[in-house]
């Protein structure tokens, strides 16, 4: 594949035609409804005498491009992106007395059919948009997620995967940051632990990856940033859309029932905006666990478990908003974001005890019930000014996230004296838990911009303080009082601060096909975790700077290769540094390390973008360079009971290229096929432990989707695969899933139905296996993955055309 890569570089790079001249073409595109800038558009600059082009270029995020290094002369530009009428500039001339010639604001309509007062929308996103150095995933466009959740969402994006626990990995590596709206929110669940398989799906717009980010965002993360931007409905007049969904695995139940409502209006001077959506599901989660240990005087233990279980989770999450649209270049945006869920899983678990010869020595049955109530509210403000001349902006963003998660857990434990007898002797506790997080951010960025240089520069401020706390008690029954009373099994308080103080500044500028940028983020970072019921407090206080750099080259123009370099830092989260045991099972104990020191990743990226008539394809060789690793270890006791706790290995490296193909061999057929490989090596010097293990990791997706019926219906196919994956006690593997799903519009697309089976063959689930020198365990975890369903939406509401020159901003800031 690299071969392939470096040869189209090498053929493409054979064509370039270099333009002489010191002429500058510049403007922006925004969509004539809504005024909000359009990403992705195709800008050419024909010239009058021949009609051949001279250079072409794509809008950036804000809608804007710059076109440079121009000869002298007379030409005509064509604006173009799908789903929208082109539009056609003509008389663009450029001379020694005027240089630089300005198109303003171009102004694009929706594609209509006929002359009606209302517009039909007909063009159609695609679902993956790969660029060189973000992919967005547009939610919408996916029919396999419909009745999902965001987890269900972030396992179609090219190489991302989930373990079993739901923590997120890029790449193959974990410490992904995830952001909500480009900020952190409790809804995400911190740093380091995700909630999002309670955040349905159909409350989100589109999913953007970076894998190496400038330094205007935070270095948090080893591979990179998931940014998660909710709905926001931003069409003029009164618009609404209710979709449902329902499901179930037609044997043991499994029903799964999510709605949404979103309704908003928009005028000139103000957008209200609001949406509900509530989800419920049920179904089992089953794991199994073969364990056998070796002991210095030759004898062996083993211990086999089996756990069959309930998993219940219904959620309902709203989100309403205003933005006001102020004298010009003034734009206010208020928002309020929050869920309230609820999670009760409950499990029978067999325990099965044998000696070195492999007879049975004992068992016992263990219930749990552990039902989990969590409130989460996000609180937005923002304001943006727009400079004059399209000179740049000012972003000021405050954001306050608050969460609450309460855990309790009731458990019941029969032991049989004898394995060959009936169980009787009983253990009984209880378990109460409250977990807060409020995380408090505030920001400020400023773009300003040089059109006659054409460059940039962006510098600013952020501050992100959390706190997270955890209250746990619990207790044991008292058989001879018959009352319960306070044990010592998990009795204690546990406080987290998190303080980072970040200023960063950037310098960018286009030299022709060139593009370069260059910027340095300085952190001052405090992390405190404070073991109250220990009166042990753990300051960890460091200031780090963080350098950034982007090369980018256009050798033609639809196609670049870019380098680019990132410093990043992965700050171990509050969950992975409470060093209190959770004994919710006695033996699969699981502790974190207060003592983690934060890793840091040099992070290199080499890629290339190509787009012709039918083909989108990037790909990428990628090299990550970590010291102070954080890692998951297993410590195994003599008694056959594990640990699951934190440490900080040596140093890791990991070499890979990752591939994505975006192909529509015809309008009603796109395929979208990726893959990752990456080598990944281990480097830990304390002989004490055989963590020095490298090997192969990878993994490929597919999808594609077939539009019929005059385009009111498409057929669509998901599949995953996962190679199993290096850890440093052994490997681990995720089952990816085979989807296929149906949909149909009625009504110029008011009405839909669909239906969709996940997970076809049943296969989805989660696989360990530790392999060390006295310790060889199998794990698996099953849940219920196979579901059918079947989905409608409804949408109302009038797209008015109107050519009254709209007031305010773009609609506010995202990432």
């Amino acid at each position: 594949m690299l071969f392939y890569v470096f040869s189209i570089l090498f053929v493409s790079g054979q064509n370039v035609k270099p333009v002489v001249g010191d002429g500058i073409v510049s403007g922006r595109v925004l969509d004539k409804i809504t005024d909000t800038p359009i990403e992705y558009v195709s800008i050419k600059l024909f010239s009058i005498k021949d009609s051949s082009i001279v250079a072409g270029i794509f809008t950036d995020s804000e809608g804007k491009f710059i076109l440079e290094n121009l000869p002298y002369g007379s030409y005509y530009a064509k604006v173009s992106f799908t789903g929208y009428v082109s539009k056609v500039v003509e008389d663009v001339k450029l001379s020694s007395i005027m240089k630089v010639a300005n198109l303003g604001t171009l102004k694009l309509d929706l594609e209509k059919t006929g002359d009606l007062k209302e517009v039909k929308v007909t063009g159609q996103l695609d679902v993956l948009k790969a660029g060189i150095d973000k992919k967005v995933y547009n939610v919408a466009e996916d029919l396999s997620v419909k009745g999902g959740t965001a987890n269900d969402v972030l396992l179609n994006i090219p190489s991302v995967e989930l373990d079993q626990e739901g923590k997120v990995s890029l790449r193959g590596e974990g410490g992904v940051t995830i952001l909500i709206d480009g900020r952190p929110s409790s809804l995400s669940g911190g740093n380091g632990r995700t909630l999002l398989d309670a955040l349905p799906a159909g409350s989100i717009e589109r999913i953007e990856i970076v894998t190496n980010p400038s330094a205007k965002y935070d270095p948090d993360g080893t591979s990179g940033i998931i940014n998660i931007v909710l709905k926001k409905n931003k069409l003029r007049g009164f618009n609404g859309l209710i979709s449902g969904n329902g499901g179930s695995d037609l044997v043991s139940g499994g029903e799964v029932l999510d709605g949404t409502i979103t309704l908003s209006y928009r005028n000139s001077k103000v957008n209200v905006y609001g949406s509900y959506s509530g989800r419920y599901m049920d179904g089992y989660r089953n794991n199994y666990s073969d364990l056998t240990q070796s002991f210095s005087d030759g004898t062996t233990s083993g211990i086999y478990q089996e756990r069959f279980g309930t998993d219940l989770n219904a959620s309902n999450t709203f989100r309403f908003g205003t933005d006001f649209y102020l004298k010009a270049r003034h734009f206010l945006g208020v928002s309020a974001t929050g869920s309230m869920g609820v999670r009760n899983r409950t499990g029978n678990q067999w325990n099965y005890r044998y000696d070195t010869n492999g007879q049975l020595e004992s068992r016992w049955w263990r219930y749990a019930d552990d039902p989990t109530q969590q409130k989460n509210l996000d609180l937005n403000l923002n304001y943006k000014y727009d400079l004059k001349d399209d000179k740049g902006n000012l972003v000021i963003d405050l954001n306050q996230s608050f969460g609450k998660e309460d855990i309790q857990g009731y458990y019941y434990q029969y032991y049989a004296i004898d394995p060959l007898l009936a169980l009787n002797d009983t253990t009984k506790q209880q378990l109460f838990n409250v977990e807060s997080n409020n995380i408090t951010t505030v920001q400020m960025d400023l773009t300003l911009l040089y059109p006659k240089i054409n460059a940039r520069v962006e510098t600013g401020a952020k501050v992100i303080l959390r706190d997270q706390g955890v209250d746990t008690y619990s207790e044991s029954y008292d058989k001879v009082a018959g009352v319960y009373a306070e044990d010592t099994l998990a009795n204690f308080m546990y406080n987290y601060n998190e303080q980072v103080y970040g200023i960063y500044g950037i310098f960018g500028q286009q030299l022709g096909k060139f593009k370069y940028q260059a910027g340095l983020r300085l952190e001052q970072a405090y992390q405190i975790p404070e073991l109250v019921s220990d009166t042990i407090r753990i300051v960890n206080d460091y200031f780090k700077y963080y350098p950034s750099a982007h090369i980018r080259y256009a050798l033609t123009d639809k196609s670049e290769i870019s380098l680019s370099y990132s410093k990043r830092i992965n700050r171990s989260s509050a969950p992975d540094m409470n060093p209190f045991t959770n004994y919710s099972d006695p033996y699969n104990l699981r502790s974190g390390n207060p003592y983690l020191q934060p890793e840091y990743i040099d992070s290199w990226d080499l890629g290339y973008a190509n787009e012709i008539k039918k083909v989108n394809m990037t790909a990428s060789i990628y090299y990550r360079h970590t010291t102070d690793m954080i890692t998951r270890v297993k410590r195994f006791y003599d008694d056959n009971t594990s640990e699951v706790t934190f440490q900080n290995l040596d140093e890791s490296h990991a070499f890979g290229t990752e591939l994505v193909i975006v192909y529509k061999p015809f309008k009603w057929w796109r395929n979208t096929i990726s893959g990752n490989a990456n080598y990944t090596r281990f480097v830990d010097d304390n002989p004490n432990q055989n963590w020095n293990v490298s090997g192969v990791n990878w993994s490929g997706k597919y999808s594609t989707a077939i539009d019929f019926w005059k385009k009111t219906a498409t057929v669509q196919l998901n599949a995953a695969y996962n190679a199993r994956r290096v850890t440093i006690q052994g490997t681990a593997q995720r089952r990816g899933p085979v989807d296929i799903s149906f949909e149909k519009s009625f009504k110029d697309g008011k009405w839909t139905i669909g239906a969709r089976v996940s997970d076809v063959f049943n296969r989805q689930g989660f696989y360990l296996k530790v392999d060390q020198p006295n310790v060889q365990q199998d794990v698996e975890f099953k849940w219920l993955t196979r579901r059918y369903f079947v989905t409608f939406s409804y949408k109302f509401g009038k797209l008015e055309i109107s050519n009254k020159k709209q007031s305010g901003g773009d609609g506010g800031f995202e990432m």
